[in-house]
């Protein structure tokens, strides 16, 4: 004997969760881009989702909690899920500048971290300006650990020595690593970010840190 079994209301199963919330977050992407983050709403991103407002909220709590999820993974908040934040200081500076920003480079070739890119961009002076302070910020701890323990240059001011690391690459991703960049100009960028970060690297510990 069989039964016919309706399907299920409710909340998605959670096989599907991951693939909607990958949805949502393309689908705010371009409604943050089209409207601003002020002008954007939960209805808008749902509508370009093709889902119901209790249906996103099932996923998120709200438009800023989908913008702290983008952010997670392609705004300043790199640092911490792929660098290991304040972490990062623990490691010697010699290899965990060029390794850990490689990472940080890496992960803004993928599709949506170049979406986020180009929304930064139409953000202005202000949205780049106040990402770029941020990342600054959230380094202090890092690079004054390493100079601490003498693997950074002592006479270089520890503001100075994170703009070194940071300026460069942000250049490279505002030019290179947007969302229209070509594979051609991704690969450029990774070379460029290579180069950069090996020799600020031997440049910033010369005279410092055990590995010298």
């Amino acid at each position: 004997m069989t039964t016919d079994q309706k399907p299920r209301r409710g909340r998605p199963p959670r096989s599907r969760q991951p693939a909607t919330q990958d949805r949502i977050l393309d689908a705010a992407l371009e409604v943050f881009s089209e409207r601003g983050f002020e002008g954007a709403t939960v209805r808008q991103i749902a509508a370009k989702v093709g889902v119901t407002d209790p249906a996103l909220y099932s996923h998120f709590k709200g438009k800023k909690e989908i913008f702290e999820a983008l952010m997670k993974e392609a705004g300043p908040d790199l640092l911490a899920t792929i660098a290991g934040g304040e972490r990062l200081g623990q490691l010697p500076a010699r290899t965990a500048i060029p390794e850990m920003f490689g990472a940080i480079v890496d992960a803004w070739a993928k599709p949506r971290a170049r979406a986020f890119t180009s929304l930064i961009l139409r953000m202005g002076p202000d949205g780049i300006s106040n990402a770029l302070k941020d990342v600054s910020t959230r380094l202090q701890t890092v690079f004054s650990a390493w100079q601490a323990r003498g693997e950074l240059l002592a006479e270089v001011p520890v503001d100075v020595a994170i703009w070194q690391v940071i300026g460069p690459l942000s250049t490279l991703r505002l030019t290179y690593m947007h969302g229209d960049a070509s594979d051609a100009d991704i690969a450029k960028a990774k070379t460029l970010a290579k180069d950069h970060l090996e020799l600020i690297a031997t440049l910033l510990t010369q005279q410092g840190g055990a590995e010298q």
